[in-house]
């Protein structure tokens, strides 16, 4: 729904996932090339192609307008397990195979590539006997992965603003490893520490200003109300097939049939904005998630509820990183000392990472358009009076 608000951001995640595949494999090289660990030619080869197979995979379980339509997915289910079921589903586990018969031919059979490997990877399942394999998942998912290093610049580019760039070169040119219990770990070396800083914030403005912007968060809220008025029993289907049937143009469709009959869908396509009258500010404490519950009931008593809608689902956490933790923590951002080669957290040296730990979780109240004037009157009154 971001493009209802900011017009350019019509682009797609076949992009986004082209462009994952080509910072993993450069982030992969500079790790590699720079760390103690050794690895055969093979190995290299073989685990840029893993990579490079997962980077292209790993958003295709997303349903249309992406995390905006998760909340009706069948019960139990998220985008990753459908992103599972469509790598060994679909005509996609079949090129997988091939180009794993191609690597067990050069290399020999333990460098076969299936599809439950690639899933298994990316889903951080038991690595068995190969360890490095957790080496590799902490380059698509973790808090220094190349999925929200293109996304960052992906998005802010389409979306014509500034808040999500950092330098990503520079980002990976300090990405290296370090051992732990005789396995590869991925770490920053010292350098890296400000522009790993200037990452974390990138991600942290782009969850206020964009995927948060008051407007967007209340198409969100629109088409959760849709989906569950088209869509088979308000859920998505679990069949594979019949979920891959619903892409964003057919939903797009049913709510262009539904808009007569439907207020949610009516105004997702005639874009019918209900303007925000109440918020609390982006990490909101006990005074200020009160005064809103207070001033939200009094406008319910006088207008009645079914005239506003509430938004107090736009939570997260600037980043995962633990506070107080060691280095032996497989969350922890491991920074290593080029001179001495000394291993530390992020933590230990950041004091930004160190101090945002607060949850940006904004609360919203929206109102019909024809209620807003008197609205914001009462409001205004109540507030003379508290």
């Amino acid at each position: 729904m971001t493009y209802l608000v900011f017009h350019g951001a019509e682009h797609t995640r076949f992009g986004h996932s082209l462009g994952v595949m080509f910072l993993v494999t450069k982030a992969f090289n500079s790790a590699v090339e720079k760390g103690e660990y050794e690895f055969s030619e093979a190995k290299k080869d073989w685990y840029t192609q893993i990579l490079r197979l997962i980077a292209l995979t790993h958003d295709l379980g997303h349903a249309p307008f992406s995390h905006a339509s998760e909340n009706v997915f069948p019960e139990g289910m998220e985008h990753e397990d459908f992103t599972e079921k469509i790598v060994k589903e679909t005509c996609i586990a079949n090129y997988i195979r091939e180009i794993g018969k191609t690597y067990q031919e050069k290399y020999g059979e333990e460098f076969n590539i299936t599809p439950e490997l690639i899933c298994n990877i990316y889903m951080g399942r038991d690595p068995g006997e190969n360890s490095e394999f957790t080496f590799l998942k902490s380059f698509m998912d973790s808090e220094l992965d190349c999925d929200k290093m293109d996304y960052l610049l992906r998005d802010s580019m389409f979306c014509g603003v500034n808040y999500g760039r950092y330098d990503v070169d520079r980002l990976i040119s300090s990405l290296t490893m370090y051992i732990q219990d005789g396995c590869p770990r991925l770490a920053i070396d010292e350098g890296g520490v400000q522009v790993f800083e200037e990452f974390v914030l990138a991600r942290y403005f782009m969850f206020i200003q964009v995927y948060f912007h008051r407007t967007r968060r209340y198409f969100d809220i629109m088409l959760h109300r849709a989906l569950k008025k088209i869509l088979p029993d308000g859920k998505y289907p679990e069949s594979t097939n019949e979920y891959l049937r619903w892409d964003d143009t057919r939903v797009i469709q049913e709510m262009q049939k539904n808009a007569s009959n439907d207020e949610s869908c009516k105004n997702i396509v005639n874009r019918i904005v209900y303007p925000r009258v109440l918020h609390t500010n982006t990490h909101p404490e006990g005074g200020d998630r009160r005064e809103f519950k207070l001033m939200e009931g009094r406008l319910y008593e006088k207008y009645g509820k079914e005239n506003f809608i509430e938004d107090c689902s736009a939570g997260k956490m600037p980043h995962k990183i633990p506070i107080k933790t060691e280095i032996t923590d497989e969350r922890a951002i491991v920074i290593v000392d080029n001179s001495t080669g000394k291993c530390t957290t992020i933590s230990e040296n950041s004091h930004i990472i160190r101090n945002l730990t607060d949850k940006i979780d904004i609360l919203r109240l929206y109102v019909k358009p024809e209620l807003k004037a008197d609205v914001i009157t009462y409001i205004k009154e109540i507030y003379k009076e508290i």
